[in-house]
């Protein structure tokens, strides 16, 4: 076994150990937007935020992998899932120093077509519905290898009659070692509550993320080959783990393909993503089939200026 994937091996048992036994539901859990995956090539990599480098859309939910970006970026990303629920995500990060930088993220979630319906199955009253958090995040270098960072957001969550106000936390690390080409990264999601959590005993999900990433293989100036893989682990009311194996590979610094298979919790199921890379302009594309609630196409445009 080459030297570079004895971190993965290590990484991953250490995760199982620390993780195993602690799957417990506490209550019921809502906010279920923080769990879908906006960004299209996060979406197009299976999920996987844990272990990037220099990712504003990633930061999200790792907010220690926003380090290393040299300009600003703007990022909108779009989805529409077979429910018609919208999506609609914006994002703004800009390096405060050589080793720091910082990030302000918008999210919006509603569905139009929701409505209450009579005995008949015909629409009365329509239901008021949407979700939203507005978050910033801070990320810094500790040390050449190392790099910490945090997030926080604040949310806002409608149904109906029902309205919900919280804020949570993020936290993550990212370690890289640049002789043997790797990164493990690490981060906790959702610490934090909202009123709902006090009156009736319902939570925001619990996430546990450590990643692995590495190149496989390189040629200059022509084509990368990189490969991701991230165990999630998800505490309270959805309890049980999953695992995303995948794979990005760039052409001439310009197309990009990238595959992600996700198993686990669920039957496996596959994401698939294209993007083009210009100067100052990265498009986006992903879709996942054969999963339902997923068989939907994702968007991404990012700016750099």
């Amino acid at each position: 076994m080459a030297p570079k994937f004895f971190p993965l091996l290590l990484t991953a048992v250490l995760f199982r150990i620390v993780c195993a036994g602690g799957l417990s539901a506490s209550g019921t859990t809502s906010a279920a937007f923080l769990l879908v995956n906006v960004p299209a090539r996060e979406a197009s990599l299976g999920g996987i935020y844990a272990v990037n480098y220099a990712r504003p859309a990633a930061a999200t939910a790792n907010p220690a992998v926003l380090c290393g970006i040299k300009s600003s970026h703007l990022t909108l990303s779009h989805y529409v899932s077979v429910f018609n629920t919208n999506y609609e995500q914006f994002i703004f990060a800009a390096p405060l120093s050589e080793k720091s930088a910082w990030q302000a993220a918008f999210l919006y979630s509603g569905n139009s077509d929701l409505y209450r319906t009579d005995d008949m199955g015909y629409p009365v009253e329509y239901i008021d519905n949407y979700d939203i958090y507005a978050g910033g995040a801070y990320a810094f270098e500790f040390s050449r290898e190392l790099n910490l960072g945090i997030g926080a957001k604040l949310l806002f969550l409608r149904a109906y009659t029902n309205t919900d106000i919280g804020a949570v936390l993020n936290l993550g690390a990212l370690y890289r070692n640049f002789d043997l080409r790797y990164m493990i990264g690490l981060s906790v999601e959702n610490l934090g509550a909202g009123i709902a959590a006090f009156t009736d005993g319902i939570f925001y999900p619990l996430i546990i993320r450590a990643g692995y990433g590495t190149e496989l293989y390189r040629h200059p100036e022509d084509y990368r080959i990189s490969l991701f893989i991230e165990e999630r682990v998800y505490l309270n009311e959805n309890e049980g783990a999953e695992t995303t194996f995948a794979l990005e590979a760039e052409y001439r610094r310009f197309f990009v393909f990238r595959y992600g298979y996700v198993f686990g919790m669920d039957e496996g199921r596959v994401a698939l993503g294209a993007g083009v890379k210009f100067r100052q302009i990265n498009i986006d594309y992903a879709y996942q089939p054969f999963f339902l609630s997923d068989n939907a196409h994702r968007f991404s445009v990012e700016i750099i200026f």
